[in-house]
């Protein structure tokens, strides 16, 4: 079976074992071999939602099914699952399930289930991957900005709003009026935080630019870096998982690259069709 398979089920066993433990991320990356952010990626790549969301909503589903099956108190189940208070717990237990603890203790509402991820092998004829590996000098971005998150796949409806929204004015033909340098084409640039803790994150739309920013733009410097560029024509955002989920598990382990921290890229070309620019960097052999 495919490793990185067999390593995200053994991280999700380590998860399961461990929900009522503080949970280390450079432990976790090691079942795999990577570091905490290349897990944080990986992971958020193959299942659309951030590592740290996943073991939260774990830990709410079970202490949904101990306030039901246990003597304890709304207070011990806090403390059991790592909350600080009672009230961070509340908050959080509402905010997943729709209701309070004392609601599901006195068992009159229905509990929503979160159960584990199970990672498994799919089997299909072999799809080629159109990439090239491109190295940029640093270069700047202007356009616009929109912060969102990761969380409860807030980004997913944002971002396709954010397009549309600055596709029915006249933003983006003054974007490309002021595109000067590479790489040429209209940008989408994500900005993500490092923080494994931390799902939120600036998304650009945007043209490389050494011109300055008009009123209401944004920008971000990106720093010399080396991509793996994927092409692929513009799809549904299932389509989209299954480049990604292609990417992780059929070149990742063979291409002799890992991903590097950095912001993801997406190049849009006349012909219908984006580039996802992924950093990265050659592994370092032992």
């Amino acid at each position: 079976m495919n490793n990185i398979v067999l390593g995200f089920n053994e991280i999700v066993s380590f998860i399961e074992e461990h929900l009522t433990d503080e949970i280390d991320y450079t432990e976790l990356g090691q079942l795999i071999g990577y570091s905490p952010y290349h897990l944080q990626r990986l992971f958020l790549m193959l299942t659309n939602t951030p590592i740290s969301e996943y073991i939260r909503n774990r830990r709410l589903a079970s202490a949904a099914f101990d306030l039901l099956a246990e003597d304890s108190t709304v207070t011990d189940i806090a403390y059991k699952y790592g909350y600080s208070s009672p009230t961070s717990f509340n908050r959080a237990f509402k905010a997943f399930h729709g209701v309070t603890p004392k609601d599901i203790k006195k068992g009159e509402h229905v509990i929503k289930a979160y159960p584990p991820l199970r990672f498994e092998l799919s089997i299909k004829g072999a799809s080629p991957l159109d990439y090239k590996i491109v190295t940029t000098k640093s270069f700047r971005v202007v356009g616009k900005k929109i912060h969102t998150t990761m969380e409860n796949s807030k980004s997913y409806r944002e971002l396709p709003a954010f397009w549309q929204e600055v596709q029915q004015t006249a933003v983006i033909p003054e974007l490309l009026a002021k595109m000067n340098q590479a790489p040429f084409g209209l940008l989408g640039v994500s900005d993500y935080n490092p923080n494994l803790d931390e799902s939120a994150f600036d998304y650009y739309i945007g043209v490389a630019s050494t011109l300055e920013c008009s009123t209401g733009e944004a920008e971000i410097v990106i720093p010399e870096m080396t991509w793996a560029a994927f092409k692929h024509p513009m799809g549904t955002p299932a389509e989209l998982q299954e480049f990604q989920r292609q990417i992780v598990m059929d070149w990742l382990p063979t291409s002799g690259y890992e991903f590097a921290f950095g912001p993801d890229l997406e190049v849009y070309g006349e012909d219908n069709s984006v580039e996802n620019w992924i950093p990265v960097t050659r592994v370092v052999k032992k």
